[in-house]
């Protein structure tokens, strides 16, 4: 191992080219996960905002709140239950809205209850909380008017609040002016008076979250789920993650490869050295272990090559792309290259138990 560790450290150009090619895949393998992560997150805001809440669904419609409808008497059931210190509904509609230039921009309109650690209390008197993409893209601040829907109802901006896109940027305001907003420019899409698509609930304080979603589970028709779990029933979720993960699997394997590839080569070229050690006692473990070594070795200045040059790279890239670059993406991607190395140099430990001493010397 120390042979191989001096190795490393001395020519460093013998192994320039795998680690070149590391260092790409690397930077792949980070812009993968950026965009897997941007996206994901661009579509769940809402839904992380309610992080430490539970989310009440109607229990046929597959955690979907556009096909969920909650009743009153559910509601009233789900609020006495213990552990429960309040309950509010949460809806919302796909919609328009349009700022004081008339540019119009496609939003999701939020009609809720209850405040979270993100999202503040309603807003008095028709006053909407927006989201910082809507501020950023249309130049809103707090106090200018929006025209929301097909009937251009005003609402006035009253706070502004970061990551809460949900593919389009969000407007939230009061159950009771959205259900007004809905019921003037698309009554057929407003729930029937006493349902709302879905409820949060707020756990009093101490209330164990898995006690309390056991608790609520006797609630017929209804199902109480944190808000990652309703994150992962969105399809458009399952999907980007299933496309995204394959293409990050292939990698990882190409990854592999490029590493069995290179070290299969170097070993072919080291035979006589290898015959020698072995001659002078070296055991197949201790050939084995420099090897991974170099492997892991190479590895790790070819991670912090590809994680600098792809923060650079990102920081090129539009603004208006979805790329994220989250630190515990990065970390997977670190222990996935590390253990694709490992892997790779293992591939060599067939020839190297077929190196006779006698033969290879002659």
């Amino acid at each position: 191992m120390r042979i191989a560790f001096k190795e490393l450290v001395r020519q460093p150009g013998r192994f320039l080219s795998v680690g070149g090619a590391l260092t790409m895949l690397v930077v792949l393998l980070v812009v993968l996960g950026g965009f897997l992560d941007g996206l994901e997150l661009n579509q769940t805001g809402p839904y992380r905002a309610h992080e430490g809440r539970l989310l009440v669904f109607s229990d046929q419609s597959k955690l979907l709140i556009q096909r969920s409808q909650v009743d009153a008497e559910e509601a009233a059931q789900l609020g006495a239950t213990d552990g429960v210190a309040a309950v509010g509904a949460l809806n919302q509609i796909q919609s328009t809205a349009s700022d004081d230039q008339g540019d119009i921009i496609d939003i999701v309109l939020f009609g809720y209850d209850l405040s979270t650690d993100v999202l503040p209390s309603p807003p008095a008197d028709g006053g909407a909380i927006i989201d910082q993409a809507l501020a950023d893209r249309n130049d809103v601040a707090v106090g200018d008017t929006l025209l929301v829907g097909a009937t251009a109802e005003p609402v006035e901006v009253a706070g502004v609040v970061d990551d809460l896109s949900q593919g389009s940027p969000t407007i939230w305001i009061s159950t009771e002016r959205w259900r007004a907003i809905v019921k003037a420019g698309n009554p057929a899409a407003l729930p029937p008076e006493g349902f709302n698509q879905a409820l949060v609930i707020e756990p009093s304080g101490g209330a164990d979250t898995k006690a309390l979603i056991g608790s609520l589970a006797a609630v017929d028709g209804v199902a109480a789920v944190p808000p990652k779990q309703a994150i992962d029933a969105l399809p458009v979720v399952q999907q980007q993650s299933s496309t995204f993960q394959g293409i990050i699997g292939v990698t990882f394997v190409v990854t592999l490869l490029v590493v069995a590839l290179f070290f299969t080569l170097i070993t072919l070229e080291r035979v006589d050295l290898y015959a020698v050690l072995k001659a002078l006692g070296a055991r197949t473990g201790n050939l084995m272990a420099g090897i991974s070594t170099q492997a892991l070795g190479v590895s790790l200045v070819a991670l912090a090559l590809g994680f600098g040059l792809s923060v650079g790279f990102v920081g090129l890239l539009p603004a208006e792309l979805p790329v994220r670059l989250e630190a515990a993406r990065m970390l997977q991607t670190a222990v996935g290259v590390l253990a694709s190395a490992l892997l790779g140099s293992l591939f060599t430990l067939r020839r190297i138990l077929r190196i006779d001493p006698a033969e290879a010397i002659g």
